[in-house]
């Protein structure tokens, strides 16, 4: 009987040993969430701003940056294809400035060349009609000295008795000469066949005078040589031509020079 309170003793301590055991574990399992949630609490409390701060509030402010640069470029790049697009334009407009420019430049440049062409031949006329204005003032000069051979000739055969012989060959030299200049006047003109005519007329003439005479005339045998110089010459070198009749009028000039001789006095 002893035994069995003894035991049923034991075993009543032991269950009240149990359940304060139990107790206890539970206070302080209650007090390790309490202690748990407090710690959760204040780290959820002071961490959660400071994360935020730290880390998620600067993330957004990347965030919010790097839309905006995204904006910003996309704005540089819709500007910088429009700027390239008016640079384009501007580049095909200046390009076809620059055609025109040079089409432009090409004409005026045909227009010039025209006007130097125009130049050049005026230039031509001016230096051709110099050349004829000197030559009508050589061949007035010449006109000038033939009729004052013939004024002079005149006061001669009205002053003495002049020999036939001679009379005729100054006349005909006299008339040669007035066919020399009436050629030099031709070939002025480019009337080349007339000034051929005039040559032969000429030549003619003064050989006739020596078949007349039938006495050998030096000096009109030179004019004759320079006269059918100029008959070669006429139709292909006409300037060498009027050099050659230039030569002869001076000759004949030369020819009638009065020569001395004895003079009859008229009664």
């Amino acid at each position: 009987m002893e035994n069995e309170t003894e035991v049923a003793e034991q075993v009543n301590e032991q269950g009240q040993v149990s359940a304060f055991s139990r107790v206890m574990r539970f206070i302080l399992r209650l007090i390790f969430v309490v202690v748990f949630g407090i710690v959760l609490g204040a780290a959820l409390y002071l961490g959660v701003p400071a994360l935020y701060r730290s880390t998620i509030e600067p993330m957004r402010a990347n965030t919010e940056r790097i839309e905006e640069l995204q904006e910003s470029l996309a704005m540089g790049f819709s500007t910088s294809e429009k700027q390239v697009e008016q640079l384009g334009e501007r580049l095909v407009e200046a390009e076809g400035r620059l055609a025109e420019q040079i089409e432009t430049t090409a004409a005026l440049q045909a227009e010039l060349d025209g006007i130097g062409e125009v130049l050049d031949d005026q230039a031509s006329k001016i230096s051709r009609l110099t050349i004829l204005s000197n030559q009508l003032e050589a061949i007035t000069a010449d006109l000038d000295e033939t009729i004052a051979r013939v004024e002079l000739l005149e006061v001669t055969l009205s002053e003495v008795e002049f020999p036939a012989v001679e009379f005729r060959r100054q006349v005909r030299m006299i008339s040669a000469m007035t066919m020399i200049t009436k050629a030099r006047l031709w070939l002025i003109q480019d009337n080349l066949g007339q000034a051929a005519e005039e040559i032969s007329a000429a030549r003619e003439l003064l050989a006739n005078s020596m078949v007349d005479t039938n006495v050998v005339d030096d000096e009109i045998t030179q004019i004759i040589e320079r006269l059918d110089l100029a008959l070669a010459d006429v139709r292909t070198m006409p300037i060498v031509a009027a050099d050659e009749l230039e030569i002869a009028w001076k000759l004949l000039v030369e020819a009638t020079n009065p020569q001395p001789f004895t003079l009859t006095p008229t009664p």
